[in-house]
């Protein structure tokens, strides 16, 4: 089952890893959402809307910095909502990181890249 929730602390602590990150994320070539405070409060009074759900305990925040979506072993998954509609939607992206999440002891020790790559071969949920 997915928890969904929003954590002030949470959100600001992907804004600070996306500020800290940010030469590696533009090297991988990532879509990017800066910290905006306007952003961040919209966040937190409007949620996004899903009952997208899974076979695993897993919390799933609503961040507004960062990539469109990041997870941390063994049960956490971040979710940056802004114009995910260009990927296919919420749910596709809700999907891949729980597939991460699911296989992250197979892909503990592989680059980004080759993890990207594993986890969309074996994207079935």
């Amino acid at each position: 089952m997915i928890t969904y929730k929003y954590s002030f602390v949470e959100d600001f602590r992907w804004s600070y890893r996306t500020i800290k990150n940010l030469k590696w994320l533009k090297s991988k070539k990532l879509i990017i959402f800066y910290p905006n405070v306007f952003r961040m409060i919209f966040l937190w009074i409007k949620k996004p809307k899903t009952d997208f759900q899974v076979d695993m305990n897993i919390t799933c925040y609503w961040i507004h910095a960062g990539t469109w979506g990041a997870y941390t072993p063994p049960d956490k998954i971040f979710i940056c909502p802004w114009e995910i509609d260009k990927t296919g939607g919420l749910e596709r992206v809700i999907k891949h990181e729980v597939t991460h999440l699911k296989l992250s002891d197979k892909t503990e020790s592989l680059t980004h890249d080759e993890k990207e790559a594993y986890v969309n071969r074996h994207s079935s949920i």
